[in-house]
């Protein structure tokens, strides 16, 4: 008997769910990959624990561990300032933050050990930060 499919899927457009059911894990980890990596060049994010979690994926590492723990930090980082700049009335830094966040947390997500989990929240999380579906559609067709 086969898993149930992530929850997750259920938040993404029907075409790109059914996708992502057919691909190998090896096209869904790539993809979760690609996916986040375009939300982090669209929002901006330089940060040297993006790098830690890059290198960890090149070796296979994915789960819970340093690489993780350090981009779920900037996430945490990133979105406490998205909500003090949203305090102060500043909706354009609030804005830019949580784009940058949601970014952050995509490349998060590509490090869950489930392959298919980690493509639908990358995706999920991706789109937040691209406010697009098409680039993520195109990647797993």
């Amino acid at each position: 008997m086969l898993p149930d499919p992530p929850v997750s899927l259920q938040l993404l457009p029907e075409a790109l769910a059914a996708s992502m059911l057919s691909c190998s894990v090896v096209h869904l980890r790539r993809g979760a990959t690609e996916a986040a990596m375009l939300a982090i060049a669209a929002a901006g994010v330089t940060d040297p624990r993006v790098d830690v979690a890059l290198a960890a994926l090149r070796s296979g590492r994915t789960g819970n561990g340093p690489a993780r723990d350090a981009i779920g930090r900037l996430v945490e980082d990133l979105d406490t300032a998205a909500s003090a700049a949203r305090e102060r009335g500043e909706e354009g830094e609030f804005e830019r933050l949580y784009r940058r966040a949601r970014a952050a947390n995509a490349l998060w997500s590509v490090l869950d050990v489930d392959p298919t989990v980690a493509a639908a929240d990358a995706a999920y999380e991706s789109f937040s930060a691209l406010g697009d579906w098409e680039p993520l559609i195109a990647i797993w067709e």
